[in-house]
């Protein structure tokens, strides 16, 4: 087990119901004026960073109700300091997956301004798959936006540059408000800490704003089970050999028509013993990273179940990936016996 990754263990707990909602405990859709106690224009920032663009956009819309969504666990706590520091009241935070976010909280037509900052460009092109502005979330992105709202998106990489570019213009419903994909300044904006250091260091910045001028077809999204399902997860009794079962899951790919899932990474827990399983599962345009759990569960027992991060719904997809990741932990310890299963 000397080459899987060693499982850090959790800095903080987040828990104010004030400011901070997590994306697994969440309806879906959300009944976002009844969360703020009012009607307002709803403006999402995915991926908020230390919060600073979002408070500034708070305090230049007061009636307007803003979402911030982020699955760090360290930047939300900063965003959190900072509302409470500057008394914010118009603003949400949620702890989860952008892509998962945007899909399943928001209604279609429900969002008047968007907003994407500085998103990780993964230029290396063997990792463009990891990025968020896909074909498939802008066409998400432009249905969930109200007719008229608006797509702001920035980025200081050329190459994610046209890229993102391309995307838009291919996207249904969405125009440029320029008469060019992007710009490289915006008068008035609030620019993030990281938008500071690119200019400061030189870096021009590419700057686009869209907007939705017709009708956009409803997306394809993932097979959401019935919502009194359980997560997927099996228990077993038996004394598994955790380097044997890192050596059959290390680099799997199993195929199932459209959907593929692939195991991205392996660590081992930090105190006790466990695996936490980074499995990437691909639906059609839906692409998500989700984290399973391999460890003890009693006296002489073993669950694998989902890990309580990232906002997790229980999709068909994520329990047929349990499914897989379960046959391969027998398959590296046939003596395991089911003791129960909801797989």
């Amino acid at each position: 087990m000397g080459d899987v990754d060693r499982i850090p263990p959790p800095r903080f707990q987040l828990g104010d119901p004030r400011w901070v909602l997590e994306l697994r405990y969440l309806p879906w859709p959300v009944a976002w004026a009844a969360c703020f106690g009012r009607p307002g224009p709803l403006h999402v920032e995915l991926g908020f960073g230390d919060g600073a663009f979002l408070a500034a956009l708070a305090r230049r819309m007061p009636a307007a109700n803003l979402v911030g969504v982020e699955r760090a666990l360290e930047p939300t706590r900063w965003a959190l300091r900072r509302m409470r520091r500057e008394g914010v009241e118009n603003v949400r935070l949620v702890l989860g997956d952008a892509f998962a976010a945007l899909a399943f909280l928001f209604e279609p037509g429900s969002i008047e301004g968007l907003y994407v900052n500085f998103p990780d460009p993964w230029p290396k092109a063997r990792h463009h798959h990891r990025r968020l502005l896909t074909p498939g979330f802008l066409h998400l992105a432009a249905h969930r936006l109200q007719p008229g709202g608006l797509l702001t998106i920035a980025t200081d990489d050329p190459d994610y540059a046209l890229w993102i570019a391309e995307a838009l213009r291919d996207t249904p419903g969405l125009e440029s408000v320029f008469e060019t994909p992007w710009v490289h300044a915006l008068p008035g904006r609030e620019p993030t800490r990281y938008e500071r250091k690119a200019l400061a260091a030189g870096r021009p910045c590419f700057y686009f704003v869209w907007r939705r001028s017709g009708a956009v077809p409803a997306p394809v999204l993932p097979r959401i089970m019935r919502g009194e399902a359980s997560m997927p997860h099996r228990i077993w009794e038996g004394d598994p050999d955790l380097s044997q079962v890192a050596a059959q899951l290390r680099g799997r790919l199993w195929q199932d028509g459209e959907t593929i899932w692939r195991v991205k990474g392996l660590y081992r827990a930090v105190e006790g013993e466990g695996l936490l399983i980074e499995l990437l599962m691909a639906e059609g345009s839906w692409v998500e990273t989700v984290a399973l759990i391999f460890r003890p569960h009693g006296p002489g027992l073993w669950i694998l179940k989902p890990a309580e991060i990232g906002g997790l719904r229980p999709t068909l997809a994520l329990k047929m990936g349990v499914q897989r990741i379960a046959q391969a932990i027998e398959e590296a310890t046939p003596g395991l016996r089911v003791v129960s299963s909801t797989i």
